[in-house]
């Protein structure tokens, strides 16, 4: 499981519950009081604060799940992947787009906004994938990679 993928569960369970990474622990925080975290460093584990008090929170156990899950996830795996923008021009309208419903590449020099519709930013082994690509016609050692935010 990933850290944003827990975050993303816990806060759909109530607006009462937040999550913060503040040194080694991922927190579960509720009421803006810190109930909860894992660590992010060996050894991994859960830990929860006031243990009965803990229980009488609104859905203590999905949130103990959640954290047990997190806990027992490689920390390699639980962070997101760096994402990059390919800058094919160098100007603001220079990135590649790819249309996420077709899969195509839309030949057009555009922005580097990211829709629904339209990808822009790629992980480094999507960005190896796109070289083997016949139908993107980019001399890669001239390509730019920015990391993207």
């Amino acid at each position: 499981m990933k850290y944003s993928e827990a975050e993303k569960q816990i806060k759909a369970l109530s607006s009462k519950y937040s999550t913060d990474m503040i040194g080694e622990y991922f927190n579960v925080n509720y009421k803006g009081a810190e109930v909860a975290y894992v660590s992010t460093k060996k050894p991994y584990f859960t830990r929860v604060w006031f243990e009965d008090r803990f229980k009488q929170m609104p859905f203590s156990n999905k949130i103990y799940m959640i954290l047990s899950e997190l806990a027992v996830t490689p920390i390699d795996k639980r962070r997101e992947a760096k994402k990059y923008y390919i800058k094919v021009f160098n100007n603001e309208f220079g990135y590649l787009n790819i249309n996420t419903v077709t899969g195509k590449v839309l030949m057009v020099v555009d922005s580097a906004r990211e829709t629904e519709f339209i990808k822009t930013k790629f992980t480094t082994k999507e960005i190896e994938q796109l070289k083997q690509r016949k139908d993107i016609p980019l001399d890669w050692k001239k390509v730019k990679l920015e990391e993207a935010d």
